[in-house]
């Protein structure tokens, strides 16, 4: 299966505009019933290990410029706390270079016992943006 790398034409703008309507769809049942949630990072008002599997998706990195190194480990601690393990896609910043926070975050996370890895993806919103970041909790820590 290949996408198209613009995210403005062809399938991938049909695929984004499915799942927005999709989402607007659901979004007053899942409301109701507790499957959307609000929250604001550095802190989540989330029990410790709620989820197996966290997204963030263009937010941490993206915004290098405007949250510190400082907030995007807190936030990735946050959301360690709340998820066995977490997904972080992309890893560029606004101006499409690497965020200047990954390889000090990757270091101190690897200290503190998570595995960690960088994947490739097979979609690229952003031009060179084609890499996720996969951080998990190791087992007997």
């Amino acid at each position: 299966m290949g996408l198209e790398l613009s995210s403005n034409s062809g399938p991938l703008k049909k695929q984004r505009q499915q799942v927005l309507q999709d989402f607007i769809a659901d979004l007053p049942a899942g409301i109701e019933k507790k499957r959307y949630r609000v929250g604001e990072l550095p802190h989540l008002e989330l029990a410790d290990n709620a989820f197996d599997l966290a997204l963030c998706s263009h937010f941490l990195f993206l915004y290098s410029e405007l949250f510190d190194y400082a907030f995007h480990r807190d936030s990735i601690v946050e959301l360690l706390r709340v998820a066995r393990e977490i997904r972080i896609f992309p890893l560029l910043t606004l101006k499409q270079q690497r965020s200047p926070y990954l390889e000090p975050l990757l270091e101190e996370l690897q200290k503190q016992a998570y595995s960690v890895s960088i994947e490739k993806v097979p979609y690229e919103f952003q031009k060179g943006g084609n890499e996720m970041l996969r951080i998990g909790k190791l087992t007997g820590y």
